[in-house]
């Protein structure tokens, strides 16, 4: 039965303005944070509103970016006069606090005690990833909140899916943001299939279909046409091959991702579902009601069947709806569908005590490992590849090319043409890679088969380790190098960049005796 909402109760206010505030609260200390991938949408952008088209290096035309809808708005802002980065935290800050607002929505479409749907949003706003990601200058933030906006639309209405064109748009601008939405739109246009067994079925499958086609579909023809494929190259350049062990990995790495911010809600929905029997399942079952429950539960398989080596940002897209699954069968198990007064306190106990476990166990975590893994990265990059990025545009010439494993900060800055030597901006790179390590891409100089760029950034522990490691090392002339704590809570451990101008001729001479 659908839930009788009626006007935003005050407790449900309170719980909102408490939401907002500790979302700003907790952003505040992450304010500055930004990604050497940050820069790659930047870099994007900036062509984009330069007139270079959508490329990362003027002329390549590279589907490199899997974000298109968030390198778009960034290109309106800078077209505006607006800094890139200015733009990209505050599009991530509003996109969040519009997230935090829509969890409430998603609540009051499924929740029916007041102060449950209150304690839920409060809740949600401390989630340790999505704060790490908020003011990150990237994409998350606005996949987080297209998705979320298609729940509310899909759970609006007097059935489950009665609001198919709304609910196709947001999932199809969710597919421009972040390339995991498109399987959410496959996974709900399955359901409709099953669910086409009356005209009104029928009616639904056309009206859903249509937005997904001309927003996402419009777009994959432009890919074809413009960049010669349909999918982004850092798909390819980012999925390791596939096997038992590399899928068990997957998974282990993705149970820390989502055990870390979420066990409490999970062990409080295993709970639920495993006390909770019948009563937590429709009396008229329609197949569009397994749809959240599908992409919570087939996101993680598709990243272990694809070996996608995972971060947290790439899961933070599904976990409100894994909170959202947590407190509305938390709800039901204890209080029922319809509940009674009696039950109402016990309800409202219960998830005042859920409520106080998952914030405390998202602040711990966000205080001991986001904030200082923050603060630590922003630091090295600020101090490492933002101003060798700007030290390229100041002392090279104009036509200089660059060859580096993280591209994003030296594009951006240096203005010169980049060597992707992770593969993801340069395709020709990938077969190198389904081959070798990118150390031994640079060690062995196998890189020479795609470019000669004139100068070359090195990722090693040690600064200059490529003079003791590389057979070209009388190639090599060493310029600088900078250091950085970390490279993120799945890499710690501090890294040097060594830069180096690549002598062509001296490899030429050695290359002869290889």
């Amino acid at each position: 039965m659908p839930v009788e909402r009626g006007p935003v109760t005050r407790i449900e206010w309170i719980g909102l303005t408490l939401a907002l505030l500790l979302a700003l609260g907790l952003m505040w200390p992450v304010r500055g944070y930004l990604t050497d991938d940050t820069f790659i949408h930047l870099q994007y952008a900036k062509n984009l509103a330069l007139g270079r088209g959508f490329v990362f290096n003027p002329g390549e035309h590279v589907y490199g970016s899997t974000s298109p809808l968030w390198v778009a708005l960034l290109a309106d802002a800078m077209m505006l006069h607006i800094d890139g980065i200015v733009a990209a935290h505050l599009f991530g800050l509003v996109a969040t606090l519009v997230s935090v607002v829509l969890f409430l929505h998603l609540m009051r479409h499924s929740l029916r005690i007041p102060e449950l749907r209150a304690l839920a949003t409060v809740t949600w706003a401390s989630h340790a990833w999505m704060i790490r990601w908020s003011l990150s200058g990237m994409e998350t933030p606005l996949a987080v909140a297209l998705v979320l906006a298609g729940f509310v639309s899909f759970t609006d209405g007097r059935a489950w899916g009665s609001r198919p064109i709304r609910t196709g748009a947001f999932w199809a601008l969710a597919a421009l943001t972040r390339p995991e939405a498109v399987f959410l739109l496959l996974l709900w246009g399955m359901f409709l299939v099953i669910d086409t067994d009356s005209r009104e079925g029928v009616r639904r499958l056309i009206a859903g279909a249509l937005p997904p086609v001309i927003i996402y579909g419009g777009w994959l023809v432009f890919a074809r046409l413009y960049f010669g494929t349909f999918w982004p190259n850092t798909l390819a350049a980012k999925t390791a091959s596939a096997g038992f062990p590399a899928l068990l990995e997957s998974f282990k790495r993705q149970t820390e991702i989502v055990g870390a911010t979420d066990a409490v809600l999970a062990g409080a929905l295993v709970a639920a579902l495993f006390f909770g029997g019948a009563r937590l399942w429709p009396k008229r079952f329609q197949a569009q009601r397994m749809l959240p429950w599908a992409w919570v539960g087939a996101l993680p398989l598709l990243y272990g069947m694809r070996s996608v080596p995972v971060l947290s940002r790439y899961l933070v897209p599904m976990m409100p709806i894994l909170a959202w699954l947590a407190w509305r069968a938390v709800e039901r198990w204890w209080a029922g569908e319809e509940p009674t007064p009696q039950l109402r306190p016990g309800a409202i106990v219960l998830g005042v005590g859920l409520a106080a476990l998952a914030m405390t166990q998202n602040v711990l975590w966000y205080e001991a490992a986001v904030v200082p893994q923050v603060r630590s990265f922003t630091a090295g990059i600020h101090g490492s590849l933002v101003p060798w990025g700007k030290w390229f545009a100041e002392h090279t010439d104009r036509n200089a090319s660059i060859a580096a494993p993280d591209i994003g900060a030296i594009g951006y800055y240096s203005d010169r043409r980049v060597v992707d030597l992770a593969g993801l901006v340069t395709p020709r790179m990938v077969p190198l890679l389904e081959r070798e390590q990118v150390a031994d891409v640079v060690a062995n100089f196998s890189f020479v088969s795609v470019a000669r760029p004139d100068y070359l950034i090195d990722r090693a522990p040690r600064a200059y380790d490529l003079l003791t490691r590389s057979r070209f090392s009388a190639a090599l002339v060493p310029i600088g190098n900078a250091s950085v704590p970390n490279l993120g809570i799945s890499h710690p451990g501090s890294v040097v960049y060594s830069i180096y101008r690549v002598d062509w001729p001296a490899y030429d001479s050695l290359a002869k005796f290889r």
